[in-house]
């Protein structure tokens, strides 16, 4: 392959990698997003119960969102260093 030819695909691949990255904040946004409402509508609903350990629901849900977050990273760096191994964009 030519080397105008080889940075035309680098350019391509970072582009769609900008796009899949995109994608993966948006997944993880809705993911929290999700989480948080649910949360809330079990809280709001158990408040007299939960009131005195409702911290325990705080770091469930920074457990969750933790975990989340490496997980979607991980996603992210193994299509960064697989694109061009596997053609991943063609």
């Amino acid at each position: 392959m030519s080397l105008e030819m080889t940075s035309e695909l680098e350019s391509k691949y970072h582009s769609k990698l900008k796009g899949d990255s995109l994608m993966i904040l948006g997944m993880l946004a809705l993911l929290i997003g999700v989480e948080t409402f649910v949360i809330g509508k079990v809280l709001s609903a158990t408040w007299e119960i939960s009131s005195g350990f409702s911290y325990l629901y705080i770091v469930f849900v920074g457990l969750v969102v933790g975990i989340e977050a490496i997980g979607c990273l991980r996603v992210r760096d193994s299509i960064r260093n697989h694109m061009f191994e596997f053609r991943y964009y063609d």
